[in-house]
């Protein structure tokens, strides 16, 4: 069990600065940032919404009733999200590593139990992965059934034993996809164990609906439409567009899901990681930029050339910073490619090739 050390909150914003700091030097931007999106995809309201649209056995139920049926607390990756908190609210009693002798070992990003409501009370096993990359050297389908393959076996002498298999509960391995193409933006795609009958027809039972892995994938949602839709609630939690405290009002008014103290920080969190990757690009641009200039000008030998240089040093450093900070805010998928090419004035396929 993880040791969690308390230490007092504190509202100061210099210090709540000094900890994001000491955090990335720690374990970079990219994993504090990933651990953020985690951190809030593994709140039960937004486990409801997720199950409502990916599952199909709560499809129908409201929100309330979802959030209700999720077994304890959601277990997620990375406990020390929020180093200091009690983590009242967090998962306990399921572990995250799953490790078989021989077929080495994986750590699922949210992992919880699931009781559908019903005079059967089914239990389902569910996954949660957030997947910032979309397109990588092998297929997420395929990586998000073997997913739930694992589930499956992991279930042995927890949940069965041989040869009980009917009580094998069914698993689901559900990937919250963001840096998605155009032609699966806003999409939901669900790959499960069918029945197709070869030869006769067969009428007996037999219990094969196991598995089932889900591609959530984001895109362009309209957030300021009046419509609550999943992919709305999950684009507002990601986007690097809006303002904490806009995220805060859409949650309770269009969602009725208040953010907690825990959740606020996190999305604070979130945030300032995105200003501090900005800040940053624009310091190291600078510096890089003011060096060259002086350089330039000194080779020329004359004042003029060295004053000249600095001026040009120090715009061409803003313009090489702000690039370096879009290349890395892409390479780290927390903005795509269309969104950097945007900001800089230019069109997609010109943005690739600094990529």
């Amino acid at each position: 069990m993880a040791v969690i050390r308390k230490k007092p909150v504190t509202e100061d914003k210099m210090t709540v600065k000094s900890s994001i700091l000491d955090a990335v030097e720690a374990a970079g931007s990219k994993a504090r940032y990933d651990a953020q999106v985690k951190w809030i995809l593994g709140n039960k309201p937004i486990l409801a919404w997720i199950l409502r649209d990916a599952a199909e056995e709560l499809r129908g139920y409201d929100i309330d009733t979802i959030t209700e049926c999720i077994e304890g607390e959601p277990l997620i990756s990375s406990l020390p999200v929020h180093p200091g908190k009690t983590n009242a609210e967090r998962i306990t009693g399921m572990n995250t590593e799953n490790s078989i002798p021989g077929e080495g070992e994986i750590t699922y990003d949210i992992l919880f139990h699931v009781m559908v409501p019903g005079g059967s009370r089914i239990k389902l096993i569910v996954n949660v992965e957030a997947q910032k990359k979309f397109h990588t050297p092998y297929d997420l389908v395929t990586r998000g059934i073997f997913y739930c393959a694992r589930m499956l076996s992991a279930q042995m002498n927890t949940e069965f034993r041989i040869p009980e298999y009917d009580d094998i509960k069914k698993v689901y391995s559900i990937w919250i996809c963001m840096d998605t193409p155009q032609y699966a933006e806003n999409t939901i795609t669900r790959y499960e164990i069918s029945e197709k009958k070869i030869v006769g027809n067969y009428t007996g039972r037999a219990r094969y609906d196991l598995l089932s892995a889900v591609m959530i994938c984001l895109g362009k949602a309209d957030i300021n439409s009046e419509e609550a839709t999943l992919h709305g609630l999950l684009s507002t939690l990601l986007s690097e567009r809006l303002k904490p405290e806009q995220k805060e009002e859409i949650l309770s008014r269009k969602y009725r899901i208040p953010a907690t103290a825990e959740m606020k920080e996190a999305i604070n969190l979130m945030c300032n990681l995105s200003d501090l990757v900005e800040e940053r690009g624009i310091e190291k641009g600078l510096k890089q930029g003011i060096e060259q200039g002086i350089e330039q000008g000194i080779e020329k030998g004359i004042e003029q050339g060295i004053e000249k240089g600095i001026e040009q040093g120090i715009e061409q450093g803003i313009k090489k910073g702000k690039l370096e900070m879009l290349l890395q805010l892409v390479r780290e998928h927390v903005l795509s490619e269309m969104d950097a090419a945007k900001r800089l004035g230019m069109t997609e396929g010109e943005f690739k090739k600094l990529v």
